[in-house]
């Protein structure tokens, strides 16, 4: 399936992969022997992913031509079915789903009460919504940004209030890509999982950093609270695609274009001064062909009278 500009698909590289896999990969532990439910599936990647540990996964799209795909793409995964519906018009019964998922839906529509109305009538009433959204602050007010395909984006209180309105315990984290050192076993690792460290400027500890001005929102939401849940605080790295390469590459030509622009800008200064003293030298010269003329007009202006006189001598003769 070819990349529209907005849905993600699974031969992209890159932050976007990074983004939406991340996500997907935290939900395999709430999913696990559940019927799952994943809504505006696209492409069908992820729910290909929840299947291989989920009992069930139903995906739903609003795009005929996606589901078709989705079906053809993903018909060796057994426990999968793709089917047409909306965000405010899910085609399954009533409390027949344990999980629901929903990753940068949200702000592509405005029905988002009628949104939150149809996952509560599909959840079961010990289930989970998992759901993420842009941080309208971060992705679009402070870039001065506006994506031609969301229609209503949320502030963080926006999402909050809407979310706690539905589900009596509601947790939200942010997610946004960072740079951090890693070190990490060369053989024969059988690590599973990475330590955190962070600093206050003073002393190194051992805990999960926040991050300032999050891209992206992501929520967990129940009408139970989270005695015991698995763990969100994580990191996402593909060891097949190195995003701080793919982004030094950028900077590395970003800064020959600057160089390049540089250059350019000295020699088009350097023509402009060439310009300006070219400009004062006809300007100096205009001064004295000036000067010259008015001499010449001075001295015509003698000889007139001169000549007056000189006529008015010979009438009186």
């Amino acid at each position: 399936m070819e990349f529209t500009g907005e849905r993600y698909v699974p031969s992209l590289n890159g932050q976007i992969k990074y983004e939406h896999l991340h996500r997907y990969a935290l939900c395999v532990d709430y999913v696990a022997g559940k019927h799952v439910l994943d809504i505006a599936c696209g492409e069908g990647y992820g729910c290909a992913l929840l299947a291989t540990v989920a009992k069930s996964v139903v995906g739903v799209d609003i795009s005929s031509e996606v589901v078709k795909y989705a079906t053809n793409e993903y018909s060796n995964h057994n426990n999968v079915r793709f089917i047409v519906g909306t965000c405010d018009s899910v085609p399954l019964p009533d409390n027949s789903v344990d999980v629901v998922t929903s990753f940068e839906t949200i702000e592509h529509h405005d029905k988002h009460e009628e949104m939150m109305q149809e996952i509560k009538r599909v959840l079961k009433p010990d289930g989970v919504l998992i759901i993420s959204s842009p941080n309208r602050l971060t992705y679009s007010d402070e870039p001065k940004y506006s994506n031609p395909f969301h229609v209503k984006e949320l502030y963080y209180d926006e999402l909050a209030a809407l979310l706690r309105r539905y589900f009596g315990c509601v947790e939200i984290y942010g997610q946004r890509i960072a740079i951090g050192s890693f070190i990490f076993q060369l053989e024969n690792s059988k690590a599973n999982i990475f330590k955190a460290y962070t600093t206050d400027g003073k002393r190194v500890e051992q805990k999960v950093s926040s991050l300032n001005a999050p891209i992206y929102f992501f929520a967990i939401c129940s009408n139970n609270n989270f005695t015991t849940k698995p763990a969100i605080d994580s990191v996402y790295i593909d060891s097949h695609d190195d995003l701080l390469k793919v982004m030094e590459r950028v900077w590395h030509q970003t800064g020959e274009v600057l160089e390049r622009s540089q250059s350019q800008l000295q020699q088009t200064q350097a023509e402009l001064e060439r310009s300006q003293s070219q400009l004062q030298q006809t300007q100096t010269e205009l001064e004295r062909s000036q000067s010259q003329l008015q001499q010449t007009q001075a001295e015509l202006e003698r000889s007139q009278s001169q000549l007056q006189q000189t006529q008015t001598e010979l009438e009186r003769s």
